[in-house]
């Protein structure tokens, strides 16, 4: 948004927000772990996409559904850290990996 627009509607009493997480109140450290989760999430995709793995092929190596593969891939943050890293694991992710796309 431009800043004299941002100007205008900020004098006119609307709140503006750089980004979702500023209007729903997320502190600093859930904007923080929020943004972890979509960087495993970003690197799962990268990795599975890379090797050619299908949803349902990934949700075999996990021992679960491809429904729920797919259902976390939409909205990783609502994703657990545990199922994310065995998610990366799955696909031969090493931690060192995992912490490297985590920062």
């Amino acid at each position: 948004m431009k800043t004299e627009k941002r100007k205008r509607l900020e004098k006119a009493g609307y709140a503006v927000f750089d980004d979702a997480r500023d209007w729903l109140g997320f502190t600093e450290e859930e904007k923080i772990l929020s943004d972890m989760q979509i960087a495993a999430a970003r690197e799962l995709e990268r990795l599975r996409a890379e090797q050619g793995v299908s949803q349902t092929e990934l949700a075999r190596r996990m021992g679960t559904k491809q429904s729920t593969v797919s259902r976390t891939l939409r909205s990783p943050q609502t994703a657990s850290f545990d199922w994310l890293f065995r998610a990366l694991i799955a696909l031969g992710a090493t931690p060192r990996k995992i912490a490297a796309c985590l920062a």
